[in-house]
């Protein structure tokens, strides 16, 4: 590698951390407020926790439910919070802090709800997703999973993508070097790295974006399917409330279509929330996101056989006990009611 051609990926890797530190860290307005005048006067206010703090437009269909007055039309006035570490969704649900919360999958409902979490799914977002990928660098001796073989391969410990990997490695008998690097690309960029842990949705379009050339591997071309969001409430609240769980499916079941109708207002209704964010990376995200919600037979929906499966790939790491009831972390009670309704 010639100097100028190291010292350039140097500054695009800085750059680059940058970027994805901003991403991992900055707290967004999230919560931009309706017209009074179109909120009843007996909307209930709750509460949802997202899964990271920053404006993405796989929330879009939440921002949308606010700002085109649609959780009101169903008496929800509805509280966006953000997500991190010391305030993930789960936490906050199972405390009683929020109504509401999204998380990234199936798989974390279901080693919350294996170690007792009070929480139930009531919507699934994203069916056959896969979102999560592996990226080598194109140019590189990796263009398959085996040639990963006793390499380093960079992952993000405490996320959930470190599962999905840790499964498709398992299921292919690879060993790898893990590494833990969190949301920083450097060492990939650099060549440090042979491979790391991306979301198509994410370092998937940032880094061609800023002109890295990559290639995926996805889990999905071996045997491993991931779902995406799913959208969660507490035992308490689907027992002693379950007319507000209704009101609230009801809102964003609404709202995911009009988001999937309308993408531009889906994009301008992100950008709302950080000005920073690039219509472009809106446009190459929905793509994905909404192919996803698109998957399913009707949207929202669970099904039954993509959580056996979810439980099935889990069992690969002993991530849950063999006798875990998939169908006790979740309800199709309150989407089957919508459908009846509309």
């Amino acid at each position: 590698m010639t100097q100028a051609r190291r010292r350039f990926i140097v500054q695009l890797a800085v750059a680059f951390a940058m970027t994805t530190s901003l991403f991992a860290c900055e707290y967004p307005s999230s919560n931009v407020p309706i017209d009074e005048a179109s909120t009843p006067a007996t909307a209930t206010s709750v509460s949802m926790r997202l899964p990271i703090p920053v404006a993405d437009t796989a929330f879009a269909p939440y921002y949308l439910c606010i700002d085109k007055g649609i959780c009101a039309k169903h008496g929800i006035s509805l509280n966006l919070e953000p997500g991190s570490p010391e305030l993930n969704p789960v936490k906050m649900l199972s405390q009683g802090t929020d109504q509401f919360a999204v998380v990234g999958g199936p798989e974390i409902l279901f080693t919350a709800k294996s170690k007792g979490a009070p929480i139930v799914s009531i919507t699934l977002v994203h069916k056959d997703s896969n979102f999560v990928t592996l990226l080598a660098l194109k140019g590189s001796n990796i263009t398959q999973l085996s040639d990963l073989q006793d390499k380093k391969v960079g992952f993000f410990y405490g996320h959930i993508s470190t599962d999905v990997l840790q499964m498709l490695f398992k299921k292919e008998d690879i060993q790898v070097q893990e590494v833990d690097v969190g949301f920083d690309y450097s060492q990939l960029i650099t060549e440090k790295l042979d491979a790391q842990w991306a979301f198509r949705t994410t370092a998937g379009i940032t880094l061609p974006a800023q002109g890295v050339e990559v290639i995926s591997i996805n889990p999905d071309e071996y045997g491993i399917t991931t779902q995406g969001h799913v959208v969660l409430t507490s035992e308490q609240m689907r027992e002693n409330q379950p007319e507000i769980v209704q009101a609230f499916t009801n809102a964003i079941l609404e709202s995911i279509a009009y988001s999937i109708e309308n993408e531009q207002e889906a994009i301008e209704a992100t950008i709302k929330r950080d000005a920073t964010f690039k219509q472009e990376v809106g446009q190459q995200q929905l793509a994905i996101y909404n192919a996803a919600i698109e998957n399913n037979s009707k949207i929202g929906l669970i099904s039954d056989e993509d959580m056996e499966k979810t439980k099935e790939q889990m069992l690969l790491l002993e991530l849950l006990p063999k006798d875990f009831n998939t169908q006790s972390a979740y309800t199709n009670q309150f989407v089957e009611n919508y459908y009846q309704e509309n």
